[in-house]
């Protein structure tokens, strides 16, 4: 079954830190942030200074982001 908006994860606050769960890559991102009208997050890779988007259901999430410092 699939949430509703009533049942979607509330998003990550701006200026917290989360850790990539991706063994893949080597990432601390901050959220710069949010844009709720299109349910989207302004992140901040640290380690690349590179700036991108992600979808909000990934945070706090198995294999998304892990929080290591809130605002």
């Amino acid at each position: 079954m699939l949430p509703t908006l009533n049942e979607a994860k509330p998003y990550p606050t701006v200026g917290s830190r989360w850790k990539d769960l991706d063994r893949r890559v080597k990432c601390t991102i901050q959220v710069v942030r949010l844009d709720t009208a299109k349910r989207r997050v302004r992140i901040h890779c640290i380690e690349t200074d590179v700036l991108s988007w992600a979808k909000p259901e990934r945070f706090g999430k198995s294999g998304g982001y892990i929080l290591i410092q809130s605002r």
